[in-house]
């Protein structure tokens, strides 16, 4: 599961959020404090310059697998394969179709500034996401015998994609010392595209990857859009330990319109707990208070990101795991879920620091990478 386009589809924000597993709503240092929790840019006592790039390619369950398997047959031809291969075909066709959802990803480079209590950053953002259109419900229960060509052609997938530059700026403000608030504007300004093909499109191969579907769908983008979009968030400080962060995205319930359909933007209400007993530690878990259509396909998810991070020979070196799953999976761990474990380093060399990520599917699978560098202005 991925999203974030940013604004757009949920994702991590940097090395490091992809390596907690996204936990980092209540604590976090980096230019990432823009998207991630505006309000923690009141902790932040320095200036500090950044460049990143990170991308994500992740399918649901293994479906771009899936899809490969019953695109290695002749989709056209249905009515001419024997009883056997008709029934093993509709089968995983109704398994593929049955799917929560499909692929989705992104592609980012993220240029960005934070010094206290401010932020500013210009990003360039590719994302798109493809998922399957449920037929009728009865459709899977028909008679094998009597499924056409013409039924198989039917059945269709959306792809959403939109090609964008993102201006952020952030602000926070403290009213206690223990109590901050802040607000983050996007302007968003490029174009968007939403479409469906069949399944039997050229388009579709069994040889193409997730990033191959994604690609052409943002890079067919064509219709021109703008858009404002905001969130706000606060950090409360427990005690010498715990940090409380709450985050409200797109407060204002934007929405872009495309000649074929309308995509309202989600809105999410985030909520993060940071446990750090010193400076070397942190235990970090994000979880989504309501259930939301992430995948903008009608099925809710409802995110929950846990991470560790352990610094050595005084911070100069970082480990980071953590894992994103969704609550309303039956599944939680294994092959059959839906999991994402991120794994990454940090290097922290004064002035400069570094920090590295990958993302792995359950199947082992490298799904997302981050890498991210900074400049520290004292």
């Amino acid at each position: 599961m991925a999203l974030n386009g940013f604004t757009i589809i949920p994702g991590y924000y940097g090395a490091r959020s992809l390596s907690l597993g996204y936990a980092s709503t209540a604590f976090n240092y980096d230019i990432n404090s823009i998207f991630i929790n505006p309000a923690i840019l009141s902790s932040i006592n320095y200036t500090l310059w950044g460049y990143q790039y990170q991308h994500s390619y992740q399918d649901h369950k293994n479906f771009a697998e899936d899809l490969s398997e019953v695109l290695g047959n002749d989709l056209n031809q249905f009515e001419n394969l024997s009883q056997s291969d008709k029934s093993t075909l509709f089968s995983q066709l109704k398994e593929l179709y049955g799917s929560k959802a499909g692929i989705n990803g992104f592609r980012s480079n993220i240029p960005g500034y934070v010094s206290r209590n401010f932020g500013l950053s210009f990003s360039a953002i590719n994302t798109a996401l493809m998922n399957p259109v449920h037929p009728g419900e009865n459709f899977f229960e028909q008679d094998i015998q009597t499924v056409t060509n013409a039924d198989i052609a039917s059945l269709q997938m959306n792809f959403i994609g939109l090609k964008y530059r993102q201006v952020s700026l952030s602000y926070s403000m403290d009213f206690q010392r223990s109590f901050s608030l802040g607000v983050t504007l996007h302007y968003l300004n490029g174009k968007v595209t939403a479409f469906n093909r069949s399944i039997v499109d050229d388009i579709f191969s069994m040889d193409k990857e997730p990033e191959d579907y994604l690609e052409y769908s943002w890079d067919s983008a064509e219709e021109k859009f703008s858009k404002v979009v905001a969130d706000a968030g606060v950090v409360i400080t427990l005690g010498k330990f715990f940090n409380i962060g709450l985050v409200y995205r797109n407060f204002g319930a934007a929405k872009i319109r495309t000649s074929e359909q309308e995509i309202a933007l989600n809105k999410r209400i985030i909520a993060g707990l940071a446990f750090r007993p010193n400076a070397e530690w942190g235990i970090y878990v994000d979880v989504d208070l309501k259930k939301s259509a992430l995948l903008y396909n009608g099925q809710e998810m409802q995110p929950i990101s846990l991470g560790i991070e352990k610094g050595f020979f005084s911070n100069k070196f970082f480990v980071r795991l953590g894992m994103l799953n969704d609550l309303t999976e039956k599944t939680l761990l294994g092959k059959k879920s839906n999991a994402l474990v991120g794994l990454g380093i940090g290097f922290n060399m004064g002035k400069f620091v570094v920090d590295a990520a990958i993302g792995l599917g359950p199947n082992g699978t490298v799904k997302c990478l981050a890498v991210s560098g900074f400049i520290l202005m004292k």
